[in-house]
């Protein structure tokens, strides 16, 4: 973890001073921003990269204090505050999010993503204006997207193909969109606390679960699920957003340098976290975890059918169809 927040703090040269937090200030409009993060790494980073940018690009005038480590509550929280006014801008995991803002569930579709290299392309392409459009109806504005981490299959077996994975109980995140797609996949999807997953996988509450290459070595879930299937099923994401309200009120140079600074950090984020986590991957390979590659096709087949059933509205549809057009 020490490696891991070094690399940040040297990939982010420069934003250590840019964390706007503390005591009163002289600028004319002070917003605030909290997230679930630690100081340090890449969400808080990025963040620190907007504040940064808008403080030069306002001369000095509009100002981003930072609250990391859930200061301000946890991640539904700080969306209801953002919703309410009472919180300016938030980066939550989608999964959360899209109880409140429920066009956003396209990122959490399976295999909505071919790879990272694709997803990145997505994020910094126009389908993300055409998506703001949308949620901006339910009073969101969306600043950038983070990446998150492509997720793969731990389990306590070896899964080397879709009918291995039949009727294992694997541990989902509580979003029904996760949950539908391993029931797809022919699991029995188990949703279960992230803080309860070690010891589940220990007594064999359930068989395996679903994880990116950072946090299933990081946790040192390998101890207990030492299989790890490359399966890519989707990306988590972490959209940056702000009450559509605030940003509307506020003069037109800092909408811009909000937007500037939200696609600089949503960048570099992207890139960072995809390196740290091809960085694990071997980092996994050196501790001797059994790695295998499944073949996708099948999976990817049964993630149409979950597309089909919670992708119904024109919008939706032409979204997607345009994150799948794009080379």
């Amino acid at each position: 973890m020490k490696k891991y927040l070094l690399a940040g703090l040297i990939g982010a040269v420069g934003l250590a001073g840019a964390a706007m937090s503390g005591p009163l200030s002289a600028a004319e409009i002070v917003l605030k921003a909290g997230h679930s993060q630690n100081a340090g790494e890449p969400m808080d980073l990025g963040l620190k990269m907007i504040a940064e940018h808008v403080k030069k690009a306002t001369n000095g005038r509009v100002e981003i204090q930072i609250f990391p480590n859930m200061q301000l509550g946890g991640e539904v929280e700080m969306i209801k505050q953002v919703l309410t006014g009472t919180l300016d801008i938030t980066s939550p995991s989608n999964a959360p999010l899209t109880n409140f803002v429920p066009e956003l569930k396209i990122f959490d579709m399976p295999f909505l993503f071919r790879d990272e290299a694709h997803m990145i392309k997505v994020l910094r392409g126009p389908v993300l204006q055409d998506i703001n459009k949308i949620v901006s109806k339910r009073g969101i504005r969306l600043l950038g997207v983070y990446n998150v981490g492509v997720r793969h299959l731990m389990t306590k077996k070896l899964v080397k193909s879709i009918e291995d994975l039949q009727g294992l109980k694997i541990r989902t995140m509580q979003s029904k969109y996760h949950m539908a797609a391993f029931n797809a996949f022919g699991a029995n999807a188990t949703p279960i606390s992230y803080a309860e997953l070690y010891s589940s996988l220990q007594t064999g509450v359930v068989d395996g679960a679903e994880a990116a290459n950072t946090n299933y070595f990081e946790k040192k879930f390998y101890e207990v699920a030492p299989y790890w299937g490359q399966l890519g099923w989707t990306i988590l994401t972490a959209p940056i957003i702000m009450s559509e309200e605030k940003f509307a009120s506020l003069p037109a140079d800092a909408q811009k340098a909000l937007i500037e600074g939200g696609n600089k950090a949503a960048a570099w984020e992207q890139d960072y976290y995809a390196a740290v986590d091809k960085e694990r991957l071997q980092s996994l390979k050196d501790a001797g975890v059994t790695i295998s590659v499944l073949d996708t096709a099948p999976f990817m087949e049964a993630a149409a059918k979950v597309h089909a059933e919670f992708l119904t509205s024109d919008d939706e549809k032409r979204i997607l169809k345009i994150i799948q057009d794009t080379k």
